[in-house]
């Protein structure tokens, strides 16, 4: 598998064109899934890489009913929840959608209708687990819909005290404040204009949480995809959202161009490498004649990057683009019946497995190697049915003890998949079980062991092995950078960032040649301030004299390199020259956080 270019729309495995308004996307086993708005169901595809879709058919299909809006889908414990809405068949007026609930075990067929949440209009659900808790984003015509100057659809958000059970005590977080979200003019002939607020879908990146929208209607000339922002707290319900930049100032992510109309209602996800931030939306061809008794709206995907507080996007596309990046390795429903060695390890890196156990009356134990030297010195994650337990285990020189461990959820079912993410940044891990995060130390300071699995007398199933190498910097771990760079003078690490005495910081790059994306948030430290880039003797200013914390992208690729600088590309630079030193000097500026991510031109992949 080879990173390639793609147009959109995206394409299908038969050649033919498919609809899918409202796509939500589901990352289960190494696998996306795409559910979908239609008629007579739920549609739903499946892709290993985001841009190559088979289309499966009806996830759902209930007798007596039609126009199944903005599916959703969560995944728990074994079974897959789905969240839609539908009206029957005799109905002609949509505002008797009302929020449903379906399951089911397969994610592609057999969801099975098992409650409706409310007898009122209800759409576009997107869950979200926050915090070890799950919360509902959710759009309602009645929080402000009897309003005198603003009235129309509005999102709310509630805790669910479990994937079937609202807690009732819902917030609303986005409302209508500007002309360009109203749906229509003096809709219900009594003066007031009806404006529309939905398809709310989450992006955190750092100490920001991010709401993507959808306003006005896909069939008018205004219909756009907007972004609110807030700073993360403990709990979802606290947090408080405001339209970037500004209720009253509309800054569109996604809006029409001359080649893509009728983009709206997205999904944000991340590309197969586990690391970059992709929306998946629906779009129209600009140049069709627009006919709004047959549907139109397919399936587009552009990349998403990040300045501060601001969500920047290159969309609508399409033009042909570089495809979603690949993780280094990607392996495939392999069985596992003894110790195996799935890749090498290094100073960072991002791995995710989906695991699941084969019924036994003895149960289920199985420990997967964070870091593997020898038989007598290892780092090993261990699971346990028995106990319930997940535990960090060192083996050094053979002794082994237990660092630290943390009971499995609740009716913790070891058959079915269940995903554990590692995040290694040299001496620091995060392991992550079901979302559940755990951060501890190496304790070797060595990076060269193996990453691998061991069942105990168990039989397993990898459904899926995905690994990256990347690693994001911040606060105290900023001091890491030493081991990526050289720096021109001494430096100093606190929670706040990464700064130099002298007020100029020089970075010289230790990193070997090849292609990578990195990543900086940079914040302003004196009025006299600037960012530039140094490859053998070509220099680029890239900032100066800048007023407001800003980020900036590296990328390089083959034979050129080019920067987003305050969301705004550059032009691209050739690279003539093998292994040319490079260097960045920044001045009067400290750096926040630092991400960097090696790109595979290939990626190595086995399916047992």
């Amino acid at each position: 598998m080879e990173n390639k270019t793609f147009c959109n729309p995206v394409k299908f495995s038969d050649e033919k064109r498919h609809t899918n308004p409202d796509p939500f996307i589901l990352r289960w086993c190494g696998k996306y899934y795409c559910y979908a708005t239609d008629e007579s169901g739920v549609k739903v595809s499946v892709s290993k890489d985001l841009v190559n879709w088979e289309y499966k058919g009806y996830a759902i299909r209930e007798e007596g009913y039609k126009d199944y809006w903005a599916p959703s889908v969560l995944y728990w414990n074994g079974t897959f929840y789905m969240y839609y809405s539908n009206i029957r068949v005799e109905d002609e007026d949509n505002h008797q959608e009302h929020l449903k609930l379906a399951t089911s075990k397969n994610p592609e067929e057999g969801f099975v209708w098992k409650k409706t949440f409310f007898d009122e209009f209800s759409i576009d659900s997107h869950p979200v687990i926050w915090n070890n808790k799950l919360y509902m984003f959710y759009s309602v015509n009645n929080w402000v819909g009897t309003e005198e100057k603003i009235a129309g659809t509005c999102i709310l958000v509630d805790e669910m005290l479990s994937p079937e059970e609202f807690s009732g005590h819902p917030k609303a977080v986005i409302v209508p404040s500007m002309d360009q979200e109203i749906y229509a003019r003096n809709r219900e002939g009594d003066g007031r204009d009806w404006h529309t607020i939905e398809g709310a879908a989450p992006i955190v990146r750092g100490k920001y949480f991010w709401l993507c929208y959808s306003a006005n209607a896909y069939v008018n000339v205004d219909y756009f995809v907007g972004t609110a922002v807030a700073v993360c707290k403990e709990k979802l319900t606290d947090m408080d959202w405001r339209k970037y930049p500004s209720d009253y100032i509309w800054h569109p992510l996604l809006k029409k161009n001359s080649e893509v109309e009728g983009t709206g209602h997205n999904t944000v996800t991340k590309a197969p490498n586990m690391v970059d931030e992709w929306i998946v939306y629906h779009g129209r061809n600009a140049k069709e004649e627009l006919r709004p008794e047959i549907e139109q709206r397919e399936m587009y995907i552009d990349p998403l990057y990040f300045n501060v507080e601001e969500v920047v996007c290159e969309g609508p596309s399409a033009a042909e683009q570089e495809s979603p990046q690949l993780p280094k390795i990607q392996l495939y429903d392999k069985g596992i019946e003894e110790q195996s060695m799935l890749a090498k390890g290094s100073g960072y890196y991002l791995a995710e497995f989906w695991v699941s156990g084969i019924k036994a009356h003895s149960g289920m134990k199985y420990g997967i190697y964070l870091n593997y030297m020898d038989s007598y010195n290892y780092l090993e994650l261990c699971i346990s049915s028995g106990d319930k337990t997940m535990r960090i285990v060192r083996c050094r020189n053979g002794v082994r003890y237990c660092i630290g461990k943390q009971a499995l959820d609740k009716g913790y079912d070891y058959t079915v998949p269940h995903c554990i993410q590692v995040k290694k940044v040299f001496d620091t891990y995060c392991v992550s079980l079901n979302e559940r995060e755990f951060t501890f130390e190496d304790g070797f300071g060595c990076h060269n062991g193996n990453i691998g699995i061991k069942p105990y007398f168990t039989k397993l199933m990898l459904n899926s092995f995905s690994l990256t190498r990347t690693a994001l910097l911040d606060g105290n771990k900023l001091g890491y950078m030493g081991e990526i760079f050289e720096m021109g003078d001494t430096v100093r690490v606190d929670e706040s960032g990464l700064y130099s005495d002298g007020r100029k910081l020089m970075l010289q790059n230790n990193m070997p040649d090849g292609n990578y994306t990195e990543v900086f948030t940079l914040a302003i430290q004196s009025e006299i301030n600037y960012a530039e880039f140094c490859r053998g003797n070509r220099k680029v200013l890239l900032k100066k004299d800048g007023l407001m914390p800003f980020s900036l992208y590296h990328f390089v690729r083959e034979d050129k390199e080019w920067f987003l600088v305050d969301g705004k590309k550059t032009e691209d630079f050739m690279l003539t020259k093998e292994g040319e030193s490079c260097r960045w000097e920044l001045g009067g500026i400290k750096i926040v956080d630092y991400q960097i991510t090696k790109i595979e031109t290939k990626t190595q992949k086995n399916r047992a």
